[in-house]
């Protein structure tokens, strides 16, 4: 997709979304494609750890490629996570591949402890242009209380060896965010001056950017309702981008960790199909006048946030950072990564 006939999509996507029109002419920009729901840790704040086996698998590469071959049309970049740890898809390189071959940007999370020096040489052959680590705490107490079946010293040798590969490789590829998150609980022990030097440490070893961001707030069914009223604007998800569980499923966001507001399957379906079909639509019109009706979307965070245009400000600028500016690591640097979603 050439540069003029995205901004031509991106401003038909905001001229949609303003009009709050339930059939949406563009086709989604960005795909979550979760590569794996399945996690080899149980960090104290994700909802991974509770959910059941029937959730848990991971994404062949038959129905990667239907989505890929399908979407390389109208679709500029992909995430590869949503609930698990991607390094556990030993197909997870072949994706990135196939969807580079594809014209298309690939990126994803991980939590770091599998990427061991044969993982780092594949990804780097693979080339995604954006791969972020969870680094929480920033210190070993912190970290392995945090990250719950995890050894922090081991964590920072793989991406410290990741960051050696990549500059002996002398290759730009991927962009590497190092992300700590700031906990609203106080009993999770930070030290300024380790947090100052890990990160001094990072950014010397070549990452390109040590961000912090705020604890994630998922909005699952039996989190308590928010203190502050959802405000006036309406969601943006469901008008740009989809999300594709490892089996198929669709659901509205990422927020939605549990899959219970499914959209269609695309195993059976097209993308096409399920973006305009009678579900999203619904969907759609719900969103806008009768949130109470959508559990879930009624207690997130993000109906709460400062918006510019009816568009949380946050996302918005991440979201034109991702599609104007790219991987350009001069401006991104100065830009920002942010919030990715």
């Amino acid at each position: 997709m050439n540069r003029l006939t995205k901004f031509a999509r991106m401003g038909r996507i905001f001229a949609d979304y303003r009009r709050r029109r339930t059939e949406v002419a563009t086709l989604p920009i960005r795909l979550w494609v979760e590569s794996a729901s399945v996690c080899n840790l149980r960090c104290i704040m994700c909802p991974n750890k509770c959910m059941s086996p029937a959730e848990k698998g991971f994404m062949k590469l038959d129905l990667f490629k239907k989505i890929v071959d399908e979407a390389r049309e109208f679709t500029s970049d992909l995430y590869l996570h949503h609930r698990g740890e991607p390094f556990l898809n030993p197909a997870l390189f072949d994706m990135i591949a196939y969807a580079r071959a594809a014209g298309m940007k690939t990126r994803f999370h991980t939590n770091g402890t599998l990427m061991d020096e044969a993982r780092a040489r594949k990804l780097i052959a693979a080339q995604p242009d954006l791969v972020s680590f969870s680094v929480d705490g920033f210190e070993k107490q912190a970290y392995e209380k945090v990250r719950v079946g995890a050894t922090f010293e081991k964590t920072l040798d793989n991406i410290f060896g990741l960051l050696r590969l990549r500059r002996e490789a002398g290759v730009r590829k991927p962009y590497v965010v190092i992300e700590k998150i700031l906990f609203r609980n106080s009993a999770i022990p930070s030290d300024p001056a380790k947090v100052a030097e890990l990160t001094r440490r990072f950014e010397e070893a070549g990452a390109d950017e040590v961000i912090e961001k705020a604890e994630y707030v998922w909005a699952e069914e039996t989190a308590p309702e928010l203190d502050q009223p959802p405000g006036k604007m309406v969601c943006t998800f469901p008008w740009y981008a989809m999300v594709i569980c490892w089996d198929g499923t669709v659901t509205p966001c990422p927020q939605d960790f549990h899959a219970k507001m499914a959209l269609g399957n695309v195993t059976t379906q097209t993308i096409r199909e399920v973006w305009n079909g009678p579900a999203y639509r619904d969907l759609r019109h719900r969103l806008t006048s009768d949130l109470g009706s959508l559990t879930l979307c009624h207690k997130c965070d993000r109906l709460r946030r400062k918006t510019v245009g009816g568009v949380p400000i946050q996302y918005m600028f991440a979201f034109l950072t991702d599609q104007l500016v790219g991987y350009n690591r001069k401006l991104r640097k100065i830009i920002g990564t942010s919030e990715r979603n």
